[in-house]
């Protein structure tokens, strides 16, 4: 069984598996966050910047680096945004010579913390690159609220020369969901197949935003990239703003 590998040798896959998925509408949240809060300076890090879909959206009103830990996905962005600097790093010990305005860390990226201690570290290296009266913004869209015990998800690429279909169930093991996505790929009449394991932590909102909170943040959650609070009985996806 394979680890990861949707960032790594099926990184090709990942845009095409992700291409519903509204970039402008999360670019835009952010945007009104910072107007909102009036932030002052425009020097933003991506963390877990992926293939460089938010980064895309971004440079234009922002001066953005990107960071992320898998080199395949680096090279993607760097392809997608060539006049953008990215680099390889761990948000858990990222240690950039810089400090930033912003911080985002989106598409759930968070959950690769796999324990609460894991994401107090984050939340801390966080807090200690962003300057005085800047913010850090995230996502959470697996978490213990709006988990379903056993749900089967499906996504499929359906084109003249790719045929993909990736499966998983939900299952849940001392706060680990152990995502093993099953690929089934049929490309220029070669059929493949592979199990790719993510370990993906999953905790409550609430121990979320009081770790935010002891780390020296102040905290908002609102839900789905809107501008309404986030409810807990709303299964949507809770979006963090801590402003230091």
């Amino acid at each position: 069984m394979s680890s990861q590998e949707l960032y790594k040798n099926l990184t090709k896959y990942y845009d095409k598996i992700y291409s519903k998925k509204d970039y402008r509408r999360e670019c835009k949240f952010i945007e009104g966050v910072i107007q909102q809060h009036q932030i002052s300076g425009n020097v933003l890090l991506d963390v877990a910047c992926g293939t460089g879909g938010h980064v895309q959206l971004l440079k234009n009103k922002f001066k953005v680096m990107g960071v992320d830990i898998n080199k395949e996905m680096i090279d993607i962005a760097r392809n997608k945004v060539p006049d953008v600097k990215f680099i390889e790093g761990d948000m858990k010990n990222l240690n950039i010579n810089k400090r930033f305005d912003v911080i985002t860390c989106l598409f759930s990226a968070m959950s690769y913390n796999l324990s609460l201690s894991e994401f107090k570290t984050t939340l801390q290296n966080f807090y200690s690159h962003l300057k005085e009266g800047g913010v850090v913004i995230f996502d959470l869209g697996i978490n213990k609220n709006n988990w379903v015990e056993g749900m089967i998800s499906v996504d499929t690429i359906v084109e003249k020369n790719l045929k993909l279909a990736r499966i998983c169930q939900s299952h849940l093991e001392d706060n680990i969901f152990q995502a093993n996505f099953v690929f089934l790929i049929k490309e220029k009449g070669k059929v493949d197949f592979d199990i790719d394991c993510h370990d993906i932590g999953v905790f409550e909102v609430e121990q979320i935003s009081e770790i935010m909170k002891n780390a020296g943040f102040s905290v908002s959650i609102y839900g789905e990239f809107s501008k309404d609070k986030w409810r807990p009985d709303s299964m949507e996806t809770p979006v963090f703003v801590g402003l230091k």
